[in-house]
């Protein structure tokens, strides 16, 4: 019986829970869609600001909306209402009660429930005088007109504000920057991007003014001009500036100005003398070819470069013609600019084949000042850059535009160190090879029955090598075998160039040697009449799989009493054969000399 009553006063406890109301509590969500603003102004300057604030409100209730950044002499005026924006609603409007402290307007629901879910029209208007806080100026024979907006903490997709004012002779017009008297250029610009309409009528002018995104917490600044008799602000107007080819300058600002553009392409004209010099010889100690991407002489192409550079900063400092300077811009760098070397296919001259221990050190590659792949290229480089930063600071004070313009020119640079890098030429034959071929060498070392040593080849009446290979012998040939050797191949495609091993198999034509490999083995003519050359490549260009090659065929032509019938084909096992002719290949390894 007693668990009876225990579970019956369990369940009036939890009856009187849920039948007893709490203080409700909710989250609430806000987001504003548009605000339309109609500010009319008077002949005295003052204005009395109207919104029409549309809010999407999720959850709820809403009992009171903040406003921030309204006018700080601002004077709210009745009236004020939200209602439902629902197209065809007949909800009644809900009074708002504003109140507001300092620059923040506080309008209070006027209802015990506040409103909830839904998309809801705020209207509300205050009284403020512009002309009283200095935002209506004289500027010649107009004025001024200036008004910020409220600040949205989410910001706001589409802000518009319609400009009432007295009508005039000379209609209002939208702000559009304000002429340097010098002929500079622009002293203030235009903060945003801002879309206007008039429409004039028998009292009134009305300019409407849209805004289509503004950021979070943005205070916009609307600006308009209008007729200075509306407000009887007049000025005395000043004389138009001179256009900027006309305008009067000192002779010591002239002399200053035309050095400085002569300096500059000075300059700029033996940096690309000397990257193009540069180039060319890395190109030639390589190998391979310079390309230039304009195909001109090196005096013509660093003559021109520098001189369009300098047009470009004449014209882009000196006019207002940005267009015309990025175009001459764009073809100083284009005249600046390298493509990638080209591999030179020619016939190799006489040399001689010596032990790696004779070996000179390749020359160095030139230019590497100006390969920002360098450390002295990358440091030279944030020099030139931190002098550009610095010249762009300095004018910043005195004109936005001309430091743009400067901080444009800055990409001049980018094809100096940009191209024509080291890391685009062909890999340097010996020091690139001399890494690879002693890891193979290594490995073979410990292989019974074969010798293996490093050859280099020197050209008549050079002291550094053009080429490095890794010979392999066996101890016990078979009949007619002369060598194995571990060469590389070069080829170039469309990231750059690219080394491969390759295997060379020279054997005399007819001998056990030669009848030893698959007959899918391709042979060529050698360095004299009896001698065949095979060339057979690993099927990946790795330490490992070059090894297993060389491995195999040193067994192969080792002189062995087995049969020769029971051997696998070396082509399927380690690597495959091909022929020695390749149109994007040097003429090292792939011709037998």
């Amino acid at each position: 019986m007693s668990h009876i009553i225990r579970h019956a006063v369990a369940l009036a406890l939890l009856a009187a829970f849920c039948l007893v109301s709490g203080q409700a509590s909710a989250w609430i969500e806000t987001s504003i869609k548009s605000d339309d603003v109609t500010l009319e102004l008077d002949s005295d300057g003052n204005a009395v600001v109207t919104h029409e604030l549309l809010m999407k409100i999720r959850g709820g209730p809403l009992t009171e909306l903040q406003l921030q950044g309204v006018d700080s002499d601002a004077e709210a005026l009745p009236d004020a209402s939200v209602a439902p924006a629902r197209h065809g609603s007949r909800s009644r409007a809900i009074p708002l009660l504003p109140t507001i402290d300092g620059d923040v307007l506080r309008l209070a629901i006027d209802h015990p429930k506040g409103i909830r879910r839904g998309t809801f029209l705020f209207r509300f208007s205050y009284r403020t005088s512009l002309g009283g806080r200095g935002l209506i100026r004289p500027d010649g024979s107009e004025v001024e007109i200036r008004w910020v907006g409220p600040r949205f903490d989410d910001g706001i997709d589409s802000a518009r504000v319609l400009f009432r004012v007295p009508s005039a002779q000379n209609p209002p017009h939208l702000f559009e920057g304000q002429e340097d008297p010098r002929g500079l250029g622009l002293i203030e610009e235009i903060d945003g991007v801002f879309l206007s309409n008039l429409r004039r009528g028998q009292t009134h002018d009305e300019l409407e003014v849209i805004r289509p995104h503004v950021a979070k917490g943005e205070p916009v600044v609307w600006k308009i001009r209008a007729d200075g008799k509306i407000f009887g602000m007049t000025a005395p107007v000043a004389s138009p500036a001179p256009a900027p080819y006309e305008r009067q300058t000192p002779p010591a600002e002239r002399a200053l100005a035309i050095g400085g553009v002569i300096l500059l392409a000075v300059l700029y004209a033996l940096l690309v003398g000397l990257k193009a010099r540069a180039v060319s010889r890395a190109s030639r100690l390589r190998g391979a070819e310079a390309r230039p991407l304009v195909a001109l002489p090196l005096a013509a192409r660093a003559a021109f470069g520098g001189a369009t550079l300098g047009a470009a900063a004449a014209v882009g400092v000196l006019t207002t013609q940005p267009t015309a300077a990025g175009a001459l811009l764009a073809l100083a760098m284009m005249l600046a600019a390298h493509r990638s070397p080209a591999l030179r296919h020619s016939m190799r001259g006489p040399g001689e084949w010596v032990e790696s221990a004779k070996l000179h050190r390749s020359p160095s590659v030139p230019g590497g000042v100006l390969d920002i792949g360098t450390l002295a290229g990358a440091a030279f480089l944030l020099g030139l850059l931190a002098v550009f930063g610095g010249g762009v600071y300095w004018l910043w004070r005195h004109s936005t535009y001309q430091a743009l313009m400067l901080a444009l020119g800055a990409a001049s640079l980018l094809p100096i160190f940009c191209t024509g890098r080291r890391s685009e030429l062909p890999p340097d034959p010996v020091e690139g090879a001399l890494g690879f071929l002693n890891r193979v060498k290594k490995k073979l070392g410990k292989m019974p029955g074969v010798s293996v040593k490093l050859v280099a080849r020197i050209a008549s009446g050079q002291s550094a090598p053009d080429e490095l290979r890794l010979v392999v012998t066996p101890t016990r040939p078979l009949s007619g075998m002369r060598a194995i050797e571990l060469g590389f191949e070069y080829h170039q495609g469309a990231g750059g160039f690219v080394s491969l091993p390759c295997a060379i198999v020279r054997a005399v034509d007819g001998s056990d040697a030669y009848e030893s490999l698959p007959r899918s083995v391709v042979w060529s003519r050698g360095r004299d009449a009896d001698e065949r050359v095979a060339l057979i490549r690993p099927k990946l260009p790795s330490v490992g799989l070059s090894v297993a090659l060389l491995k195999r065929l040193s067994l192969r032509l080792t002189n062995r009493s087995r049969p020769r019938q029971t051997a696998s084909k070396v082509s399927n096992s380690a690597g495959s054969s091909s022929l020695t002719s390749n149109p994007s290949t040097v003429s090292s390894p792939a011709h037998a000399m």
